[in-house]
């Protein structure tokens, strides 16, 4: 989590030199349109008290145009004209700063134009530069501040030095109520830049927090493939177990089903390695789980086509489900099977059958119907090899009904 906002030497800051840099480009982007506007609309009021200069002081009115018109004017105008050519989160407030003061500082040599003797009115002006530099175009404390003590420096420089005859009142009365409006809008200024950075840093620990939530659910999701994978491998073998294989059974059946008259036979075959706790017996079970990796290996080379599945569904039996295959295929893929195992050579000297490790296959095939369950084809192979055991194993047996 970032560190909550803390004064600096002129205004608020970050201690992360980063997180400050961010903020300034965050409070620029959301503002600059509305200091733009802003500024605008302060120029134009500020041409338009210009009408006033007329009726109020027809004898100087020629001086305060002049300073009004003919120099703060096309200064500020320079500066606006700047501020909407460059974009950046310290010229914005740059800019924006050095308009103000120039129309600060205009009314303070208007207020020294007008004759001693005379009620000033441009006081009110003033305060009202004060105001709208701490709160109409969103300066930061540091700019605004920085832009109204100037004004008040020179207001004095012309009160004490350059208009002598002042009355004593008039200028307690207007150092009063300036210093007023400058604490007030300071306040102000600090106040809207305290919650703009609050909220700033709320988005960022709440777009962090986003992040990291957003990462722990990519993990959770890598976690739970991961641990559906699992689920559906065995540990011993890396083949797909018995959950995996009925999931698949059934994903075969029911698209066979969608293909009505044009659905194909389902072939599966139910493999059982002969006398294998005679082998774990006689050769220990780290040679058991050794001879499983490789039967498992072996039967799993005989599932090539998309659809074929090989899977480990019990200790020593596997299955291999082949989708679109009738009984003749089946057979003969089995014998080929039977075969290749006989060829690895394992050996066995405990089998009653052979002298190396051998397997029995039970084969069955069907259509599938919508009045059977997938089970059945499990049952017809376990039939089937049922049938292989008991004539003798190392052999091959099927079954086969609904063909069409």
């Amino acid at each position: 989590m970032h560190p909550m906002p803390e004064m600096g030497r002129l205004g608020l800051a970050f201690r992360d030199a980063a997180l400050e840099q961010a903020f300034q480009a965050h409070y620029d982007e959301q503002y600059h349109g509305y200091t733009r506007a802003g500024i605008l609309l302060g120029l134009a009021l500020y041409l338009v008290f210009g009408v006033l200069d007329r009726f109020l002081f027809p004898e100087v009115y020629p001086s305060l145009w002049l300073l009004r018109f003919g120099v703060a004017t096309p200064l500020m105008l320079v500066f606006v004209t700047l501020l909407f050519l460059f974009h950046g989160p310290r010229i914005s407030q740059v800019l924006t700063a050095i308009t103000i003061v120039i129309a600060g500082l205009s009314i303070v040599a208007m207020i020294q134009a007008i004759p001693v003797a005379r009620e000033n009115p441009y006081y009110a002006g003033l305060m009202l530069v004060i105001f709208y530099a701490h709160s109409f175009v969103r300066l930061q404390f540091r700019w605004a501040t920085l832009a109204t003590v100037i004004i008040l420096l020179a207001y004095e420089l012309v009160v004490f030095l350059l208009r002598p005859g002042t009355p004593l009142n008039e200028i307690l009365a207007g150092n009063f109520f300036f210093l007023t409006a400058t604490l007030m809008g300071m306040v102000t200024s600090y106040i809207m830049e305290y919650d703009a950075r609050r909220q700033f840093l709320l988005q960022q620990n709440l777009a962090e927090e986003r992040n990291l939530l957003e990462r722990a659910n990519r993990r959770l999701n890598e976690i739970n493939v991961r641990l559906d994978a699992q689920a559906h491998v065995d540990e011993l073998t890396g083949i797909p177990n018995r959950r995996s294989f009925f999931e698949h059974l059934d994903r075969e059946w029911r698209r066979q089903l969608r293909a009505g008259d044009e659905a194909r036979p389902l072939a599966l075959l139910l493999i059982d390695i002969d006398y294998f706790k005679r082998y774990n017996d006689y050769y220990g079970h780290p040679a058991g789980d050794r001879c499983l990796k490789r039967i498992a290996g072996l039967i799993a080379g005989f599932a090539k086509r998309p659809g074929d599945l090989a899977a480990r569904i019990g200790g020593e039996e596997f299955v291999l489900l082949l989708p679109e295959t009738d009984l003749e295929a089946a057979r003969e893929l089995a014998e080929r099977l039977r075969e290749r195992v006989a060829e690895e050579g394992i050996i066995h000297l405990d089998s009653p059958v052979a002298d190396f490790v051998s397997i029995s296959v039970g084969v069955a095939s069907m259509c599938p119907r919508p009045e059977v369950r997938p089970s059945e084809l499990v049952h017809m192979a376990d039939r089937a090899l049922y049938e292989a055991k008991r004539g003798g194993r190392n052999l091959v047996a099927s079954l086969e009904v609904g063909l069409a």
